[in-house]
């Protein structure tokens, strides 16, 4: 009898620490499935953080693509602003006076060198030639392109265009005077390559029908060109100075002493 209570005893306390165990280990098995739900949970929210901050990412690089290009093309256009397209030089050789007039001022020998205005190598073989008076006329031609196409650096339309036609001085007729730039042909400094590159079709039509266009608005319209005219600045000459011819990108032509 004794030993059979013994035996329920032992039962009794098994089956009470098994309780016990199972009770803890149950209890633990819930606690772990909230923590795994908790941690699904906070899995959940960062990976939509993460797709969140992935797509702030791609438009900020978008963004940055974006404000890249413009800033180089406002580069671009800063420069082009900046940068004389044609630049020549005139330097006075010689001056002859009046003998009876030691004041006045007779005939003027010039030296014409053209540049080109990134490399500063000389375009075309000086010309000499000698004007009469002192004051010079650079009679040209000027084609001005809409600012849009300046701003955004065009390709073909981002810079004025001249063409030098005669250099003459006060005392003599424009008529009579030297020509530089070939009649009705496209500058020789505005061709890319050798002479035997074919010409841009919009240059070619430009100075093939100058005139013509600068009397149609809808033509000039159609090209982007906000003035066509010819323009002939003046410079009175003096010995030892050197005198600077240029045209900017969106402006005309202007003289520069030194």
């Amino acid at each position: 009898m004794k030993n059979l209570l013994t035996q329920i005893i032992v039962i009794l306390l098994i089956l009470t620490v098994g309780l016990l165990l199972l009770k803890f280990y149950s209890a633990a098995n819930v606690a772990q499935m909230e923590k795994i739900g908790n941690l699904k949970t906070e899995n959940a929210v960062l990976q939509k953080e993460k797709d969140d901050l992935s797509k702030a990412n791609e438009g900020l690089l978008q963004k940055n693509k974006v404000l890249g290009i413009e800033k180089a093309q406002l580069e671009l256009a800063n420069r082009y602003l900046k940068t004389d397209f044609r630049k020549a030089r005139i330097e006075v050789l010689e001056q002859k006076f009046d003998s009876a007039n030691p004041q006045k001022v007779l005939e003027t020998k010039i030296r014409f060198t053209e540049f080109d205005s990134d490399t500063g190598s000389i375009v075309a073989r000086p010309a000499e030639f000698t004007v009469r008076g002192d004051m010079i006329y650079v009679d040209a031609l000027i084609v001005k392109f809409d600012d849009v196409f300046v701003e955004a650096g065009d390709f073909l339309k981002n810079r004025s265009l001249v063409s030098f036609q005669r250099i003459f001085g006060e005392e003599q007729a424009p008529s009579d005077g030297y020509r530089t730039d070939a009649e009705h042909q496209i500058p020789a400094v505005y061709r890319s390559g050798n002479e035997n590159d074919e010409a841009s079709e919009l240059e070619k039509q430009i100075w093939e029908n100058f005139w013509d266009i600068s009397n149609d608005p809808e033509r000039q319209k159609e090209l982007g060109i906000r003035a066509i005219h010819g323009e002939a600045p003046a410079q009175r000459l003096e010995p030892g100075r050197l005198y600077y011819l240029e045209l900017r990108a969106s402006g005309g032509l202007s003289f520069r002493v030194e």
